[in-house]
This record gives structure tokens, sequence and C-alpha cells, in this order.
């Protein structure tokens, strides 16, 4: 049963619920002042009672005997200013009833009975006001029940009591008429209250829809919506901006999420491509081996040959991807003070032996020769260094002409950044494809041979380099034709 209404009580709407909850608290308000009220009122009608019967039955008590003879004789009570539905009674000593009259527009028979009243009673009243019912039972325990309150004195100057009684109806009635204004103006106060309180709860909840819908429109994979930024710090404000938050960098994520698996279909498929033609190629001449078309020795030596040259491009193809995939898995650099000018030049000596015919040349950014004792310091991994200067020489003889010299320009800018350039003198690189270069498997110029275009990772390599040292490289045009690659980086 437990579970059972608490699965009711969460099926009912946020709305419903605080409506309910604050018209159950009004309306227990309401019960609790009201009954403090009528507790109030029926005390105050009461004492309002008891004041007017014991004046009057003190007056009475202390009238002439002579007056009260004579009412007696005549059996008439003459009290004008007494309320209409007063009753007054004379009792003798024996509590025997002498008179009981009322005025004349009161019924007669509407009267309490005293027949069990004796002189002792109005003794132990003692002035007292009690309560009693028609058939003249007195102190009853509910108040509520009783038909008349009554006040008994003795006589002063004669033998006998005189009782006073008042009907309390007028008391119920207004009491009766209290309640039923009481109860009206109640219903009347909570459907007010439950309807404000509803169209109150609804308008501080529309935020929460535009929330909920804003939700939904995610779930359902649009993430560039967004919710109204709304001023102030109020709760609706602040989850606005939490969520707006929150769906920017969850979008962000996403795009990168995308973008990142964009590349990697890219880079498999063009890693499986640049494999995959190398591979034919050795398995060509493989085929043409076990075929028995290479009959010459010197048919046999070029297909060796050709075999051997597309093992090493394989092999420099798949140590790049190595590379790359140690850069992208974010490998700590080992960073030290080190020499960018004596890294290049060692670099440059390597360089010399695989092209004998191209020269290296150590410049200042000005063009002019690099002095002996020249040291440009830079917080760095020396081999990852290392390697950036290797691919960008190796690119830079790749694109320009035989016996062409390549340029390694060194300096500084400002105090906290160092930087140095590689520059060639060939074809150069169109404005428009040098924010290009630096992707995976990219080529300047599609049509050209794979032993002249490279694999694409080289530049890629670089850039990637770079960035793990917080530095900067962009592609730019040398002086009088040719490509320049700047590379900045945070000084030692």
């Amino acid at each position: 049963m437990p579970s059972r209404l608490s699965s009711i009580w969460e099926s009912i709407s946020l709305r419903a619920k605080l409506t309910s909850l604050s018209v159950a608290l009004i309306g227990v308000l309401l019960i609790v002042s009201s009954l403090g009220t009528v507790s109030l009122l029926r005390t105050y009608l009461q004492q309002n009672v008891d004041t007017i019967l014991t004046s009057t039955a003190s007056t009475l008590s202390n009238e002439d005997p002579a007056l009260v003879e004579v009412r007696l004789a005549n059996r008439q009570l003459i009290l004008p200013r007494l309320p209409s539905d007063f009753y007054v009674a004379y009792l003798d000593v024996s509590g025997n009833l002498l008179i009981g009259l009322v005025s004349s527009t009161k019924d007669s028979k509407n009267v309490p009975n005293l027949s069990s009243f004796t002189y002792d009673t109005v003794i132990k009243t003692q002035g007292q006001p009690f309560d009693a019912d028609e058939s003249g039972t007195a102190n009853l325990t509910d108040p509520n029940l009783a038909d008349w309150r009554i006040v008994a004195l003795p006589l002063q100057d004669m033998p006998g009591s005189v009782v006073v009684a008042l009907p309390t109806s007028g008391n119920r009635d207004i009491l009766k008429q209290y309640g039923l204004i009481g109860a009206g103006f109640g219903f009347f106060l909570l459907l007010i209250s439950g309807m404000s309180t509803w169209l109150t709860i609804a308008s501080a909840l529309r935020p929460l829809r535009e929330v909920e819908r804003t939700a939904r429109a995610v779930a359902e994979g649009d993430i560039s919506q967004r919710l109204i930024e709304r001023p102030g710090k109020t709760e609706i404000a602040r989850l606005n901006r939490s969520l707006n938050t929150m769906l920017g960098s969850v979008d962000a994520a996403m795009s990168s999420r995308n973008k990142t698996l964009e590349q990697m279909r890219r880079f498999v498929a063009d890693a499986s491509h640049e494999l995959r033609t190398p591979l034919v190629s050795v398995r060509g001449y493989a085929e043409l081996y076990r075929m028995g078309a290479l009959k010459k020795k010197s048919d046999v030596a070029e297909a060796m040959a050709r075999i051997e040259s597309e093992a090493i491009r394989m092999t420099g193809l798949v140590e790049s991807l190595l590379t790359l995939a140690r850069l992208d898995e974010g490998a700590k650099l080992k960073t030290a003070k080190a020499d960018l000018v004596a890294l290049a030049a060692d670099v440059a000596k390597d360089y010399s032996v695989t092209d004998k015919h191209r020269k290296v040349v150590l410049v200042d950014l000005e063009g002019n020769p690099l002095a002996k004792d020249t040291k440009i310091f830079a917080e760095c991994d020396a081999n990852a260094i290392r390697q950036v200067f290797t691919n960008l020489l190796n690119n830079a003889g790749r694109f320009s002409p035989e016996k062409q010299s390549i340029e390694i320009a060194f300096g500084a800018r400002r105090n906290d950044e160092v930087i140095f350039e590689v520059r060639d003198h060939g074809e150069g690189i169109p404005e428009q494809l040098r924010a290009k270069v630096f992707e995976r498997f990219y080529r300047a110029d599609n049509s050209r041979n794979r032993e002249t275009g490279g694999s694409g990772l080289g530049l890629s390599i670089v850039s990637t380099i770079i960035e793990r040292h917080e530095g900067e490289i962009v592609a730019d045009e040398t002086l009088g034709g040719g490509a320049t690659f700047r590379v900045t980086l945070p000084v030692a």
C-alpha cells in the first residue's frame, strides 16, 4: 500500500504537488484560526451573558420586600428594561416555585424546569452562572448542549431565592452564523489561493519547461540548442547559464569528437592507401620473378632495387605513423635547456651526407651568415626538435631545385620567444593551401609522384611536436620565391 501511494504521488506533476501542499497548509491555518476564533467568540458571548445575568440577579435579590410581595401577589413580572427572552423565577426556602415569568413576547412554555432546584442548590452556586437544559439539569459537561444559562441568588430581606435565566440559543445562532460565514469565506479564500498558487507556479515553472524542451531537442541530436540568457542572480538565471555552459562544452566536445573521428577515418584510409601502393609494387615484382618474366640479371637487379626502395618507403611511413601515434598519446616530453643552433648544425651535417649537391646555410633573420659562437637556447625536447629540423630540411629539399641552397635562420622576438625559419627557394606554397600543408597525408600537388611528394606526414609531425612545446609554426613565402616555415618557441 505505501508503495502504491508513493507511485501515485510520484505520478503527480510538480505544479499539482506544490499547489496541493500550499492549499492544504492554508486550509490547516484557516481551521486552526477559525477554531481559535470560535472559542474566543463563545467565551466572549458567555461572559457577556454572565455579566447581564449576574447584574440582573443582584438587582432583583436586593429589591424591596414589599415590591416583591406585590409582584408575587399579582403574579406579574414588570421589568421593562429586561430583554424579551429573560426568565425570572422566585423560589421559597423549600425550593418550591412561587412564580416563574417571562416578558409577554416570550413563549412561556419554553422555560427551564426548576423542579429539582432546592435552596441548598442556590446556596452552593454562590451566585456563579451555570448551564442547564430544559429539564433543569445543571452544570452540564458540554456547554453546547445547554439550553439555558442561569444565575440564582438568595433574597436579601426575605426568605427565598430569585433565579434569572437566559436561553443559550442566541449564542448558538451567532456561532452557527459565524461558522457558516467563516466556512464560506475559507472556501473562497482556498479557491483564490489555489488558483493564484497554480498560476504563480505555472509562471515560475515556465523556464523549466523551456529547459525540458531544450533537453529533448539535445537528446534528439540538436546540440546547437541554447536556453535564453536571463539577467539577474535568480535560481533560473543561474540554471540557464550553467546549462548553456554545459551545452557549449558538450557541443565543443562533440564537434571535436566528430572532427577527430573524421580525421581518424581519413587517416586510416590514407594510411591504407599509402601502404597499399608499395605493397602492390613489391607483390608485382615478386610475381614477375615467380613467373620467370625476369630472365636477365639486370632485370632481376632492377626488380630487387625497386622492392628495396618500396620497403624503405614503407619503413619510413610506418616510423612516421608510430611517431604520430606516440605524439597523439600525449607522452611526456623530456624537456631541457638546449642550443637550437647546435641542433640545427648537427642536422644540417647529416642532411649534407644524403644530399651532397645541396648546401644548408645558417643565417640570422636578415639573411646574414650566423657567427660561429652564436647560441640560442630554448626549453625543449632535443630529440623532438631534431626531428623538426630533419623533416623541414627534407621537405625543403624535396620541393626546391637541385643545388639550390637551404637556409636556417635564427632570431629572437621580445624576451620570451625564439624564432627559427627553414627557407627554400623552390616553387613555394599557394597562400590558400598554407594552412592545409600541416594536415596528415596532405600534398600540395596531388599529381606529383609519391617519390617526390613524400608520405604527407612529415609536416604533420612537425606541427604536432611544436604544439606539444606550446609553440607555433606557420608557412609563409620566401623573399624572391619559395617556401618559409617559421617556428616560434618559448625561450629557455
